[in-house]
């Protein structure tokens, strides 16, 4: 894991869970980032195909870092259309994470 992609977010039980940033995008003035959870890649060699990817919004630091995550609304379809697009553009791609 690059240390320098880690960041800390709350899970859904209130726990602090280390993510990891797998991309960021940027569209008509909204911030959102990819992540996916560090511990399900603990035992690389036991890594399934399937694994946990969060979508947010997030406010942009005065030095470009992720700062505030906002959670996206399940009625915001014209973002979530958004999102599956990228990310399956993402993935058609074959970008790797690093």
């Amino acid at each position: 894991m690059n240390e320098d992609k880690l960041i800390t977010i709350e899970s859904e039980n209130g726990e602090q869970v280390l993510a990891e940033v797998i991309f960021t995008f940027e569209n008509e003035g909204d911030n959102f980032v990819f992540l996916t959870l560090e511990k399900e890649f603990e035992d690389i060699e036991n890594l399934e195909e399937e694994y946990t990817v969060l979508v947010y919004k997030y406010i942009e630091l005065e030095d470009g870092t992720i700062g505030e995550l906002i959670e996206i609304e399940e009625n915001e379809t014209k973002t979530w259309e958004l999102i599956d697009e990228v990310f399956a553009t993402f993935q058609d791609t074959n970008f790797e994470m690093e």
